[in-house]
């Protein structure tokens, strides 16, 4: 029989753990008969035997307890054989068998999902291979579905717990693939084994498209596979747990856990088609290949449900769930598609022993962690020696250079930023996993209060009490290989760190350089500056002389003329020239001859209005505004809110005499009468407190509100209102509206102390102003105006 390097290597390794495993058995004999033959010669109490005692960890068989028994003074009491034979699990699986046309049909009939299509590919649609003879590859080394990278590890665990590896004796040597389905395809089929298998244990790693398919054929029975293949292909680490309301009553009896995270792709190695990978493959110092790489670990209790349990959720369609027994025959499939070289196989041996399937599943789980951990620490390394310093950076000036200042080509740029953003991703890969498994596995799942996940405290049996007692050791080995990936995640947070501190380094160097250089840049535009400014002046310089030579250079002149007009022309035109122009690059003389031109275009644009002015013409442009308020010269300031009327009057009669009133608007008495139009409530007519709408004086001449650009409004609120009027002779009209929301003052004449009840604003009114106060608006008239009133 032809073996590759690979099954050699590992066939030497079994057979070096079973050799140390038969020596260790047979001292643990010789200890336990020679304890027993000095206690039968002694008299003394002979030592308890049990099987774990003498338990041979390697294949089939055991020492033969009972004839230890017999030969010994035991009694049938101190024995716990039995007791310990029924801690593990002993009902055998089904029979199971599976052929090539099987597979052939299944591939052809089933009805595939998206997920399923992506990852087994152009083996669906490949007609010649299903008419093949042999599906798989016959041939043994490379074949192109590069199943011959392909590892698997399959064990069946007896009624012993122990896991024994299958290892067929083919009369001819065959492929990987091939090799890989004929352990799969059946279970407890060989009637020539005495030793029927309780639970399987089915690991393979890197699987071609068609091994997928053969191991989706041979798993759908106890697994929901298409949930399995989409587990893969999504980039997410999740746990889904016994589902007992499902109506699929495979969900009712597995618990996946899938992993999805980085690694660095290794040699010969190739990704799947549906995994993420950089498309560079090489490694180098500068460059770090990685890919997303997943895996699937499932467990399936398989038999009949030992209980129910009620759905509680209000809107549930499935009233009662089905619970199976934990210690039911089981199936732990584990499928890992990373593309390296860095997968355990040592996680499960004969040397260990299994009381059920969840023991299994989670050993399996352990060893997946602890591949993580591995993985992600080499990403964690390789990022770190990317960035790292160089060894001469402390000695080498140019290696530091390097490192501060940015190429053109970005590379440290880039480099920093692929680094930090890895890492991120990295930690939150390591907390999705960290979540999914905390989530999952609290401490009623530990202790057996779970009435979903594995139901079942101490107190229920010794078998019980025996498993919890091994999973709580089990528990602190999977926290053990957490807390390895809380480290890691520590770690990369601190490289983060480190990365941008580096990246700042660099941007600050690199902006010191870029300023350098602008300032240079500066300094070379300044000097192309003074280049063509010493052009221009060169240029201005010959353009006069260009201008006289080209006006005497005409043909037309005459040719015996001397040089005495050329020079008075050449000095006339060139010095005022050249004194323009120099007094021109001097701030005072561009400030001297700007000056000097705008009092030109004003002369010249008065001529013109004098020459406009001769034909009776005024353009609209040369009038003027007049000046704002500039023939007012003392404003009384305005009252203040607090001030009270009789504050008010005595301030104005404090006030010096106003303002000479313009020509057309005539003198009047202040003190005005009131028409007997007018109500009040009670006081004098002084106090004009009025209900009536609207309130009347008379006044004998005209009031000329003066001109229009001295009018100015101020807006009120809509308050009741008290007035009060000092004592003066005048002549006009009052209009009071006393819901008017503005007032109206009168050029020239005193104005009145308005005080307001309420929270309104406090005296109006400028001496020599006309302010609008309501809707009316400001006019020469006798009489009245509702909104308006003439003080």
């Amino acid at each position: 029989m032809a073996l590759d390097a690979t099954t050699a290597k590992e066939m030497i390794q079994k057979l070096a753990e079973d050799r140390a495993t038969y020596l260790d058995t047979l001292s643990r004999a010789h200890d336990v008969l020679a304890k027993a033959l000095e206690a039968s010669v002694t008299g003394k109490s002979p030592p308890q035997l049990t099987s774990d005692a003498v338990r041979r960890n390697t294949t089939s068989s055991l020492l033969d307890i009972e004839s230890l028994k017999k030969s010994s003074t035991f009694s049938p009491d101190d024995s716990d054989t039995d007791d310990n034979e029924s801690l593990f699990a002993q009902e055998p699986l089904a029979k199971e068998t599976y052929d090539e046309d099987g597979l052939r049909r299944h591939l052809r009939e089933f009805d595939w999902t998206p997920f399923d299509r992506e990852i087994l590919g152009a083996v669906l649609h490949n007609k010649q291979l299903l008419q093949r003879t042999a599906l798989f590859p016959v041939t043994l080394g490379p074949v192109d579905d590069r199943s011959h990278l392909s590892h698997y590890s399959i064990f069946d665990v007896g009624k012993d717990g122990a896991p024994l590896q299958i290892q067929r004796a083919d009369e001819k040597p065959v492929s990987r693939a091939q090799a890989i389905w004929n352990n799969i395809k059946s279970i407890n089929a060989d009637a020539s084994r005495t030793r029927e298998a309780v639970g399987r244990i089915t690991i393979v790693r890197e699987p071609s498209p068609l091994l997928f398919a053969a191991l989706h054929y041979t798993m759908t029975p106890h697994f929901d596979m298409e949930e399995i293949f989409q587990m893969l292909v999504e980039d997410k680490t999740r746990a889904e747990t016994h589902r007992p309301f499902s109506p699929d009553h495979r969900r009712q009896r597995t618990f996946v856990f899938t992993f999805d995270f980085f690694t660095i792709i290794g040699d010969e190695c190739q990704p799947m088609s549906w995994q993420k990978a950089d498309e560079d493959r090489a490694s180098t110092e500068t460059h770090v290949p990685i890919s997303r790489c997943s895996s699937v670990v499932a467990l399936s209790l398989t038999g009949p449900p030992v209980r129910q349990v009620k759905n509680k959720a209000r809107r549930a369609e499935q009233k009662v769930g089905q619970i199976f027994d934990p210690f039911a025959p089981w199936h732990v499939l584990s499928i890992q598609s990373y593309p390296d070289w860095k997968h355990s196989i040592d996680a499960h041996n004969s040397t260990r022993h299994y009381v059920n399937g969840p023991e299994a599943f989670l050993i399996t789980l352990r060893a997946e962690f602890k591949d993580a951990q591995k993985r992600l620490l080499e990403v964690f390394n390789r990022i770190s020696d990317l960035v790292r310093m160089p060894s001469n950076f402390m000695f080498n000036e140019a290696a530091r250079d390097r490192l501060l200042f940015e190429d053109e080509d970005f590379t440290f740029s880039r480099r920093y930023f692929w680094a930090n953003q890895s890492l991120g991703i990295m930690n939150e890969d390591i907390q999705e996993m960290l979540l999914s498994y905390r989530k999952v596995f609290t401490d009623s799942v530990w202790n057996g209060s779970s009435k979903i996940v594995w139901p079942g405290d101490e107190s229920v049996s010794s078998r019980y009490a025996n498993w919890r007692k091994r999973m709580k050791k089990l528990r602190e080995d999977i926290e053990g290989e957490l807390q390895g990936l809380e480290h890691i995640a520590a770690m990369n947070s601190e490289k983060m760190k480190e990365i941008k501190g580096l990246r700042d380094n660099l941007f600050s160097g690199t902006s010191v350089l870029e300023s350098r250089r602008s300032v240079d840049q500066a300094m070379i535009t300044v000097q192309q500056g003074h280049n063509i400014k010493l052009l221009t002046l060169v240029t201005i310089f010959f353009l006069p002389l260009t201008f006289v030579t080209s006006v005497f250079g005409m043909t037309n002149m005459d040719p015996d003329e001397g040089f005495l007009h050329f020079g008075i022309v050449t000095a006339v035109v060139c010095v005022p020239t050249y004194f323009l122009i120099g007094s021109l690059n001097t701030t005072s003389g561009a400030h001297f001859w700007r000056k000097k031109t705008s009092q030109f275009f004003a002369s010249i644009g008065r001529v013109i209005m004098a020459l406009f002015a001769l034909f009776g013409y005024t353009p609209q442009w040369t009038n003027r505004p007049p000046s704002s308020h500039s023939d007012i010269t003392n404003v009384r300031p305005l009252q203040h809110r607090s001030q009270s009327a009789r504050e008010g009057m005595a301030a104005r009669d404090s006030i010096a005499p106003p303002l000479a009133s313009p020509t057309n608007i005539a003198p009047f008495n202040r003190r005005p009468t009131v028409s007997p139009n007018a109500t009040k409530e009670g006081g004098s007519q002084n106090d004009l407190r009025h209900t009536a709408t609207t309130t009347t004086v008379q006044f004998e001449d005209e009031v000329d509100p003066g001109p229009k650009h001295l009018i100015r409004k101020l807006d009120h609120g809509d308050h009741r209102k008290t007035n009060s009027w000092g004592s003066s002779n005048g002549h006009g009209v009052i209009s009071l509206d006393r819901n008017a929301r503005q007032s109206t003052f009168l050029h020239g004449i005193p104005e009145v102390d308005n005080s307001r009840s309420g929270d309104g604003s406090g005296g109006e009114g400028w001496i020599g102003r006309v302010m609008t106060w309501g809707s009316g608006s400001t006019k020469k008239k006798r009489g009245s105006g509702k909104g308006e009133r003439a003080v």
